[in-house]
């Protein structure tokens, strides 16, 4: 036995020596036998060295490698080649196979000539695992970058472009080969490069990680085109910027339609603003016209007056008749322009929580004098819905022009009954209004019932100025009304207030 300087034989030398290697050494007889496994092997592939030995390390190898083992390192190394490196999967004693990396070479006997092949393996299965992964993540970021429905595109640090997607190129109409290697800054609208640059540098610096701002970009046709875009760092293990991500989502017909609406926008409020001088500028010569009507009036009557009294001038007492027809038509017209006056203005009437049956009962008291003598009947049910939300004084106006309405077509051989009910329909309070009089065909006047001017009955008076505003009010909040009646039985009124309004 060899025994070296240190007065130990060579064999517990070597021994030491591998048992604290990290690497599995191994001497093989030139059919791969094993003859020498070094005692660390347990650490490495879980077999102790001595379960091994006179065994063969085909048996151990994944059976896809088997063949290119054979071929790629065990056969060259046979023949004389040197530095033969192979890298195969192995089965380890758990049962799972971990992947070898060894470097192997011909060893030959000095005394007896005889040759064994010499392995030196290392673990690598970590890795091996860290680079399929990473392998994996970038197939999948590959995959997802340029299969995106929104542009992606990779910037150095130094602005210019490394890879972009297809969705990118044709949002500015370029092929991806045209885009690679512009700066960033050539297909840039000027008008927002001084930020685009400002924020850039902001996350060069560290100061922000990423930043999203609307810009433009130059199309390939030259004209701008707008974007919306976020732009995120990719730094190196020391921090250091190497990559800028930038995610790209086409805004330009959002912005174009921006455009547009502003445009309207400021067409609408320029006629808004003329409206409402013209609509000022009606609502003073409307006072002014009943101001002169109201003169006019009381000229008349004075001059009535006078036409009573005087007996100086007996030729005129023919045209009292005449005059005073006239006279009342006029104070009739007054009242109506008046009725025009307060309800055009806003402040005339505020909506509130209204009790309709006390505003019913107010409407009634100023019809005593007029149906004193007459035979009437007005029936009530408000039990479902006892309150609207609306003005007190326009629903009591409401109800005195119904009762007028119904005066002027009460019928000739009936007494005459109101029935007045109130319900609640979705998100709106409804008043019903039935009477028994003549009605109105519908079919021949449906289309002109609520019209200025219009007349149902040549006998009657009246221009329908009522009932024109009443619907033209409810339905400039929202409500609406509506109107069934059958030729001399008589008609039904529904009006539907919203429980909200911005007023009447």
């Amino acid at each position: 036995m060899k025994i070296s300087s240190v007065g130990l034989p060579d064999a517990e030398i070597l021994h030491l020596v591998t048992a604290i290697s990290r690497e599995l050494v191994c001497l093989h007889e030139p059919d791969g036998t094993y003859i020498y496994v070094s005692p660390n092997s347990e650490k490495i592939i879980g077999y102790k060295s001595e379960e091994l030995i006179g065994k063969n390390p085909y048996d151990y190898f994944h059976p896809d490698e088997r063949r290119l083992i054979q071929e790629r390192s065990h056969q060259p190394i046979l023949r004389g080649e040197e530095n033969i490196h192979s890298t195969f999967r192995f089965l380890h004693k758990d049962g799972n196979y971990i992947w070898l990396q060894s470097d192997n070479r011909l060893t030959i006997h000095p005394t007896t000539g005889a040759k064994y092949i010499h392995t030196s393996s290392r673990d690598i299965s970590e890795k091996i695992d860290t680079e399929a992964n990473l392998a994996t993540a970038e197939r999948r970021f590959n995959t997802m970058f340029h299969n995106s429905p929104i542009g992606l595109v990779l910037t150095g640090k130094n602005g210019y472009i490394d890879e972009a997607n297809l969705a990118f190129a044709d949002f500015l109409g370029y092929q991806i080969y045209e885009i690679i290697g512009k700066h960033f800054s050539d297909i840039s609208s000027l008008d927002e490069l001084e930020e685009n640059l400002k924020f850039r540098d902001e996350v060069q610096k560290g100061i922000i990680d990423n930043y999203s701002i609307e810009k433009q970009y130059i199309h390939k046709s030259g004209n701008k085109v707008w974007a919306f875009i976020t732009v995120t760092v990719l730094r190196d293990d020391k921090g250091h910027p190497i990559h800028y991500l930038a995610q790209i989502i086409d805004i330009d017909q959002r912005k174009k339609n921006e455009v547009v609406l502003q445009k309207r926008i400021g067409d609408l409020q320029s006629k808004s603003n003329s409206l409402f001088i013209q609509n000022k500028q009606h609502e003073s010569y409307d006072q002014i016209i009943f101001h002169e009507l109201q003169k006019s009036l009381n000229q008349l009557n004075h001059l009535l007056d006078s036409i009573k009294t005087s007996n100086q001038f007996p030729e005129t007492k023919g045209w009292e008749a005449d005059l005073l027809y006239a006279v009342q038509n006029l104070e009739s017209l007054i009242a109506e322009n008046k009725s025009i006056l307060q309800m055009k203005s806003p402040d005339s009437y505020q909506c509130e929580l209204v009790d309709i049956s006390q505003t019913l009962k107010n409407a009634l008291e100023q019809m005593e004098g007029r149906w004193k003598n007459e035979a009437i009947k007005v029936q009530t049910e408000f039990s479902k819905a006892p309150t609207a939300y609306l003005s007190k004084d326009f629903l009591e106006m409401v109800f005195l022009q119904l009762f007028d309405n119904s005066d002027r077509f009460t019928h000739p051989g009936r007494t005459q009954n109101i029935s007045i009910e109130s319900f609640s329909d979705g998100s709106q309070t409804a008043i019903s209004y039935s009477d028994n009089g003549t009605g109105v065909d519908l079919d021949q006047y449906n289309d002109q019932f609520f019209n200025l001017n219009e007349t149902f009955r040549r006998q009657m008076d009246g221009r329908g100025l009522g009932l024109f505003l009443i619907q033209s009010k409810i339905e400039s909040v929202g409500g609406k009304v509506e109107m069934q009646s059958i030729s001399g039985e008589g008609i039904t009124f529904r009006m539907y207030f919203p429980n909200r309004s911005l007023g009447i």
